[in-house]
This record gives C-alpha cells, sequence and structure tokens, in this order.
C-alpha cells in the first residue's frame, strides 16, 4: 500500500488523500482503478455501476482489472444472474465481507468455485457506493494471500477503501453520467463566500449571528458536497461551477 501514514493537516488521513490524488489524477478511470489496486497492494479491484442506478445489468458501466479469460467466461456463462457478490451489493448499504455471504443455490456455489479457480478470491470486500442524487454502484476489492494478511488488511485500510470507493464514484457519476454538483443551501453560500474573503469560521459566525460550531458544520457540508478537502478548494469549485462569483 502507499506509504504514507498518520494525519495530515487538513485532518484527514495521509492515505486517504494519496488515494484521492490516484482518482483525480488520473487521466480515466480505468488508470485510477488500476492505481488504486497497485496502492493497495491486492490483486483485483472492480468498479460497477450502471446507467440506470438501482440495476447492475441495466446497461453497466464496469471498470476492473480481472485477467480477460475471466471475463470472457463471466460474460459467456451469465454470471450477472448468478454472482451473490454484485446482487448483494446492489441491496445493501454497508460494506461486506465475502465471507458474510451465504451462497444459496448451486449455481452460486459453482460461480464461486470457478471465480477462485480463475484467480479472483478467496478473500473480498465489497463497499456498496451511492451518490447524493442516489445513482447506485460498487466498489470490491479482491485478495488472494493469507486469512492472517487478509485479516490485517481490513483492520487497516477499511476507512481507506470506504472513502476512495466512494470518491470514485462520485467521479463516474460527474464524468460518465452527467450528475451536476449538489444544490447548495443560501446559509452555506454565505459562508463560502465569506471564506472566499478570508474570514474565518469565527468571522463568519459574527458577520452571519450564528456560533462558530454552526459556521463550521456549513462549511464541512459544503465541503463534503463539492468533493472538496478544504475550504479553500471548494470556493475554486463553486466559482467554476457558477456557483457564485467573487
Amino acid at each position: 500500500m502507499g506509504k504514507t501514514n498518520g494525519m495530515a493537516e487538513t485532518g484527514i488521513p495521509k492515505a486517504q488523500i494519496e488515494a484521492f490524488a490516484i482518482i483525480d489524477d488520473a487521466q480515466d478511470v480505468d488508470l485510477a482503478v488500476a492505481g488504486l489496486r497497485d496502492f493497495f497492494s491486492v490483486d483485483h479491484l472492480v468498479y460497477h455501476s450502471s446507467k440506470l442506478g438501482t440495476s447492475p445489468s441495466v446497461e453497466p458501466y464496469i471498470r476492473l482489472t480481472y485477467p480477460a479469460d475471466w471475463i470472457k467466461r463471466y460474460l459467456t456463462m451469465n454470471y450477472v444472474d448468478v454472482d451473490p457478490v454484485l446482487h448483494e451489493g446492489f441491496n445493501r448499504t454497508l460494506p461486506f465481507d465475502w465471507s458474510e455471504l451465504k451462497v444459496e443455490t448451486a449455481e452460486q456455489g459453482a460461480f464461486l468455485q470457478d471465480a477462485l479457480a480463475h484467480g479472483v478470491g478467496p478473500f473480498g470486500l465489497s463497499i456498496p457506493v451511492r451518490s447524493k442524487q442516489g445513482h447506485r454502484g460498487l466498489f470490491s476489492i479482491s485478495f488472494s494471500g493469507s486469512e492472517k494478511d487478509w485479516r490485517a488488511f481490513t483492520e487497516a485500510h477499511l476507512e481507506t477503501a470506504i472513502e476512495a470507493g466512494n470518491r470514485l464514484h462520485r467521479r463516474v457519476i460527474k464524468e460518465v453520467f452527467g450528475e451536476d454538483h449538489p444544490h447548495l443551501t443560501q446559509r452555506e453560500i454565505e459562508c463560502l463566500k465569506l471564506t472566499a474573503i478570508g474570514k474565518d469560521a469565527g468571522d463568519i459566525a459574527t458577520i452571519l449571528g450564528i456560533s462558530p460550531h454552526t459556521a463550521r458544520d456549513y462549511l464541512k457540508s459544503v465541503r463534503f458536497k463539492l468533493d472538496c478537502i478544504t475550504s479553500a478548494q471548494a470556493v475554486s469549485k463553486a466559482v467554476k461551477a457558477g456557483i457564485f462569483a467573487l
């Protein structure tokens, strides 16, 4: 995995910032997926969403690092109809380890054995992701090392994987499906405008007649909605998006 450890000055773990940079700086989503696989030092990584947004099989958008023979096999066998990871992922809201999956049919059991024979698994983690507009996707990691190493990986890097999966999803939603930036409330815009002219949370609180804690909450909400790490980045993105002018 990436060499960075600890927290950056922004309060965001350095590993997350490094993962975000891979996603943001990659020329396309394919390279971002491959870069994240190398960053996490895992065997394979898959991102799956669809144009409909709620079904994995309707005009799917998939970027992955699986070997070509497994991709061909998956399509030939029409495994999309039996893949328990895919179906669980589009019905759950929380991350899940593949060991939690219940094999309910002989077809599912055969699928998992076939996947293992093609270098997928035996360990894995899937992270359901969802845009602010409700568009769903699934970010999955496959690992073939020892169980001890897998447990160590999930314990150390689950949070970074969750954040990376969601950030990758937001990039796809913007670039591929064309969803606009979320709506900012009038109060959020006011706080951001004041930030743009150099006011801190205390200043903003005094000017708007709110508490510093509330001012910080508004700015935190803006950063989340605009997918930014700092308020300065949020100002720049808001201006470019035409949300307000300086």
